[in-house]
C-alpha cells in the first residue's frame, strides 16, 4: 500500500470524490448496508486515517492506514 502524502490528509473530508469510494465502508455504512460492512471488516488489518473505521482490505477504505 502506498502510504499518502501526510500534507494532503489535513486538506481531506470524508464527503471529497474519489475513485472507487462506492467500494468503501463509509458508504457502504452510509447507505446502511450492515451486513456487507459486517463481511469488510472481519479480520481488520486496516483502518481509515479519516474515519476511524477499520476493514481487511485497504480496498475498502478511503485513507487506509495498517493497523
Amino acid at each position: 500500500m502506498a502510504e499518502k502524502n501526510p500534507e494532503k490528509r489535513d486538506e481531506l473530508q470524508l464527503e471529497d470524490a474519489h475513485p472507487h469510494h462506492d467500494q468503501h465502508l463509509c458508504h457502504i455504512v452510509n447507505i446502511r448496508n450492515m451486513k456487507s460492512a459486517a463481511k469488510l471488516s472481519k479480520d481488520a488489518q486496516y483502518m481509515c486515517y479519516l474515519c476511524g473505521r477499520a476493514a481487511k482490505s485497504d480496498k475498502n477504505l478511503c485513507d487506509p492506514v495498517n493497523l
